[in-house]
């Protein structure tokens, strides 16, 4: 990136900072001013509201400052210090996100909880088991060869917990479809018979609250 391209993003960022060195060098006593520049470039009724509430304390301040250095002065003095200084730390905290808003500044955001772990690990099972469906269907050799729905043979690939309908055990279709044993064992029976999961549902008559189950964990390797 050259300077010439930088240049504007870099003059835009720093885009009213004045802002903070009017607010910060004058204590707070011309606090009015950023915001009448924020107002004039928004168009909006709270921030002209806010003006009216500076333009009110630092007329405050001004008219109460003491002119001259006296013994009844001094405590005076000391309120009117206390109150620039806070008027000048709560101009500082409201004219932050305005004027990111008046220059066009990218807003801060807030980093959302971190996702749970346990979600986070059925999610990414999840599409593990849809990219593996993908290759299914593109390249079934493949698939065979890479063991996809067989975590009962030695393989390195990760489908994500898929079995294989059409070569699975038994044991391992009821365990991972939630079947019983009798239904497992039915499904096989008509190994030949069906092509796509649906069809071996259908075919072997497996009970309603299996099905989901049997879709998102169950697959037919036709190779």
């Amino acid at each position: 990136m050259t300077s010439s391209s930088a240049s504007p993003t870099v003059l835009r960022r720093l885009g009213g900072l004045w802002y903070f060195v009017v607010i910060i060098a004058s204590l707070g006593l011309f606090a009015v001013v950023p915001f009448v520049h924020v107002a004039t470039r928004l168009r909006r009724r709270s921030v002209w509201a806010w003006v009216a509430v500076y333009a009110v304390v630092d007329a405050v301040i001004l008219y109460f400052m003491p002119q001259g250095k006296t013994v009844a002065a001094a405590p005076i003095q000391g309120i009117l210090a206390l109150v620039a200084i806070a008027t000048a730390i709560a101009a500082c905290a409201q004219i932050a996100p305005l004027r990111r808003e008046a220059y066009g500044l990218p807003s801060k955001v807030r980093p959302g909880p971190a996702p749970d772990p346990a979600v986070a690990q059925v999610l990414a099972a999840r599409a593990r088991r849809e990219e593996a469906r993908k290759l299914i269907s593109a390249d079934p050799l493949m698939a065979r060869e890479l063991h996809i729905g067989r975590p009962d043979l030695p393989r390195a690939y990760d489908d994500g917990g898929l079995v294989d309908l059409a070569t699975a055990p038994a044991p391992l279709i009821a365990d991972t479809c939630g079947l019983t044993t009798e239904e497992a064992n039915r499904l096989i029976a008509l190994r030949g018979t069906f092509t796509t999961t649906d069809d071996a549902i259908v075919l072997a008559d497996l009970p309603v609250t299996s099905w989901d189950r049997i879709r998102d964990r169950g697959v037919v390797i036709v190779a």
